[in-house]
């Protein structure tokens, strides 16, 4: 029970304890099934991209770089500091930090309630109302899921939403794994003209969890 669907080894308490990211049978092997679709879902929000996904996946010697079909490139990094030299460790934006880079500086966040930005080359950090900036505004997501249980109208973060975000990481991943571009059809959800990445897409399961 303790495996799932992943493929079956003897019990080894160190994969409980968290070990497990960054393994092939649990997660990628490029670590992108696991945080990646909460920065993906971030990307996803501000490209209003919602309904679809990156359409195009390049390895680079950092990470792996995403084009969506109107052009707008999302780079993954997996540097522990992706964005050099700045006050701090990652964790001061959260676990998954987001820059947004436009035509006069860039704009940083994430789920930490920090935010950082440059203009022209320098950097500050946004100053605080004297509100609490840190952790999980929990009443806005349990409001949200309150009103739809009553609506029956989708959550802000639904299922079809994640899905396409948790997709878009796989196949960087893949891209990742395989040293290569991928090229994605968002409708099919499937590689173009490439057999080997589609085979990739999924793997024998278990009898007990098939």
């Amino acid at each position: 029970m303790w495996l799932g669907p992943a493929p079956w080894r003897p019990y080894n308490k160190d994969y409980v304890a968290g070990n497990w990211r960054g393994q092939w049978d649990f997660d990628s092997g490029a670590r992108l099934l696991d945080w990646g679709a909460h920065t993906m879902d971030l990307c996803q929000m501000a490209n209003q991209a919602d309904d679809t996904m990156p359409i195009e996946y390049k390895p680079t010697p950092k990470g792996i770089d995403c084009r969506y079909a109107n052009g707008l490139l999302l780079e993954i990094d997996f540097l522990k500091d992706p964005f050099g030299e700045r006050p701090g460790w990652i964790q001061s934006n959260g676990t998954c930090p987001v820059r947004f880079i436009g035509e006069k500086g860039w704009v940083e966040t994430g789920d930490g309630g920090e935010v950082h930005l440059a203009l022209d080359g320098k950097a500050t950090e946004v100053k605080s109302d004297g509100k609490p900036a840190r952790g999980v505004d929990v009443v806005n997501h349990l409001r949200n899921f309150f009103d739809c249980v009553k609506t029956r109208k989708p959550t802000a973060a639904n299922s079809t939403v994640m899905r396409r975000s948790h997709i878009a990481c796989h196949a960087a991943a893949l891209s990742w794994i395989l040293q290569r571009p991928l090229k994605l059809d968002p409708t099919t959800e499937s590689f173009i003209n490439d057999d080997e990445a589609n085979r990739l897409k999924s793997r024998p399961q278990r009898t007990d969890w098939v």
